[in-house]
């Protein structure tokens, strides 16, 4: 018994690291338009004029003209572990290939009068996945499987994927004709996580022995809200705010168990009792997940009729991850609560937008973000991060525009574990580039509003 409780805490813990690390402040996506990626993600006060301001500042949707995009961020990671020296490895770096995920996302935004405007966006502000090299089933356990080829993290995770949805329908308004405008929305979440983990049991004397291959998956939904609001302080500056609150979504899903053969008889024996009697065998898993709040707020400064330079500061409330309950459906598996120690984190960003010509914007900035993560972990190997961004925008005709933007992320290494719980046993190093593409279409009376 004290095995398959072994083996089903394992499981809990892949099952709720899933849906947190993978959110956490490296891997939140906040390029939902190429425009802002351009900007690092800065514009709270002067949003791009792309219907993106339904997520980055509601208020921003009433002195802009209606709107419509389309676009996608493709996000490229990669990462390595490299073991502390007495580890006696032919290749002490073990190397995650990088991946390129697709983030993408629409928006749609009406100018109904010259003081109301409505807006519609789909969006994944939260997302991506990490995968690891690990032996198949079949090899597992034999002169085939290495350190290099079989990397030790596979016990935390070695292949997790985490998608967040939001539906968000707002409307904004100008209380005080362009001096002071307002916005808010309703955010419909749906998420969904998918994590694949190996178990051996090493209090049993089994470890580095894989016993056991665990599939988690689950999803839900929930509501929340977003708010906003812009403020024009002279000629040339703005002040705007905004403000996503938390959202609460209860997960569902299952956890499927597959025997991994051991060839030491008793041992084999007693995970297939186990599998057959239910303790590990497919079963219900649920909990409850709160994604953080955003709190946003920032400053454009109008240099001349050209040239714009934005600042911004976002606290993010990662402190909601705190602390999950885990539940398990069969009562032979324990459910346990699980605390993770995460902190809320604080982003400051920096960005200029110059209209080269009538048709042409370039765009640059810079992002710095502190750690959300008490420690790095083969789910997230997350620290500290620089930003540095370029972009462009190019209207093809009066109506249809473009927009590139491209960010590099520098990440400084980070000691860190490859188990739960257990200590820092090398150095992970991380390194990531998002390229975005968005078209749009500036249609409606106010089209003069959109630059």
């Amino acid at each position: 018994m004290k095995r398959s409780l072994a083996l089903a805490s394992a499981a809990a813990v892949a099952c709720v690291a899933a849906g947190t690390p993978l959110h956490a402040q490296g891997s939140g996506v906040d390029q939902q338009s190429a425009c802002m990626t351009g900007r690092v993600g800065a514009g709270v006060a002067l949003p791009c004029a792309d219907g993106s301001a339904v997520y980055f500042s509601p208020a921003g949707l009433a002195n802009q003209g209606s709107a419509f995009s389309v676009g996608v961020s493709l996000v490229n990671t990669s990462n390595t572990f490299r073991y502390d020296p007495g580890f006696n490895l032919a290749d002490p770096t073990i190397r995650r290939e990088a991946e390129t995920v697709p983030v993408p996302q629409a928006f749609a935004s009406y100018r109904a009068s010259d003081r109301l405007a409505v807006g519609l966006g789909v969006f994944a502000p939260y997302g991506l996945g990490l995968k690891w090299d690990v032996c198949s089933i079949e090899e597992a356990n034999t002169a085939a499987c290495t350190a290099e080829n079989n990397f030790e993290g596979r016990y935390t995770g070695y292949d997790n994927a985490f998608r967040g949805i939001y539906i968000q329908p707002t409307v904004a308004y100008q209380l005080i004709p362009g001096r002071v405008s307002v916005g808010a929305g309703l955010d419909y979440v749906r998420g969904n996580i998918e994590v694949h983990q190996r178990a051996d049991v090493p209090s049993s004397g089994l470890r580095g022995l894989d016993v056991a291959d665990a599939t988690l998956k689950g999803e839900g939904t929930g509501l929340t809200f977003h708010v906003g609001g812009i403020a024009q302080v002279g000629r040339r500056a703005s002040l705007g705010v905004r403000y996503l609150h938390s959202a609460e979504v209860e997960m569902e899903g299952d956890a499927d168990f597959e025997q991994v053969f051991t060839g030491i008889p008793g041992v084999d024996a007693l995970v297939a009792s186990q599998i057959a009697s239910g303790a590990l065998g497919d079963q219900g898993i649920g909990t409850t997940i709160e994604f953080p709040s955003q709190l946003v707020v920032g400053i454009n400064f109008g240099v001349t009729e050209r040239l714009n330079l934005m600042a911004d500061y976002q606290r993010t409330g990662w402190e909601s991850f705190d602390q999950f309950d885990i539940d398990f459906e069969n009562e032979t598996a324990a459910d346990r609560v699980l605390n993770l120690g995460y902190q809320n984190t604080n982003t400051f960003r920096f960005a200029a937008d110059f209209a080269a010509t009538e048709a042409l914007a370039l765009r640059a900035g810079f992002r710095y973000n502190t750690e959300a993560s008490p420690r790095a972990t083969p789910f997230l190997p997350e620290f500290e991060r620089n930003y540095f961004t370029a972009g462009l925008g190019y209207r093809l005709t009066r109506s249809l525009g473009l927009d590139l933007g491209y960010q590099y992320v520098r990440q400084p290494d980070r000691r860190g574990s490859v188990r739960p719980g257990e200590q820092n046993v090398g150095v992970y190093t991380a390194d990531a580039q998002v390229f975005g593409v968005t078209v749009s279409y500036l249609f409606g009376r106010h089209h003069a509003a959109a630059r």
